[in-house]
């Protein structure tokens, strides 16, 4: 018989694993060479979860390349990500309608934690200038 599982500890693994995808993302955009390897060690996972993102991302539209000459992940010249606001969908769906407004709000809550970060990073470098 399968365990159950709380909804407070599944929340959490997807929050990990989002985070995890996000830093894959940024790692292989940036500068640098990043094969599974590297990926593996510098985000703390296995291996195969490195193959299991890299497949996520690019099923979702960043099209990772691997490059056998140098041995990494790397994604075509100038490739950026499109905007990340929701386009207003005409729908009758309730469930439609309360993902998108469910959407909308989380985008400004993550909008209002980066200024925040960026506040404190100010603050920060404020605080080592004095000292």
């Amino acid at each position: 018989m399968a365990r159950e599982r709380k909804d407070s500890d599944r929340r959490s693994r997807q929050c990990a694993k989002f985070a995890r995808l996000i830093k894959i993302a940024r790692l292989v955009m940036g500068n640098g060479r990043w094969g599974p390897e590297d990926l593996a060690r510098e985000i703390e996972c296995s291996e195969r979860t490195i193959y299991r993102d890299v497949e996520i991302l690019t099923v979702s539209g960043m099209p990772i390349i691997y490059d056998k000459a140098i041995k990494a992940y790397r994604v075509p010249e100038g490739f950026r990500f499109s905007g990340l606001e929701p386009q207003k969908v005409e729908t009758r769906d309730p469930a439609i309608h309360d993902l998108m407004v469910n959407a909308e709000r989380v985008l400004k809550e993550a909008e209002s934690f980066l200024e925040s970060l960026r506040q404190l990073c100010g603050q920060f470098e404020t605080a080592r200038r004095i000292k």
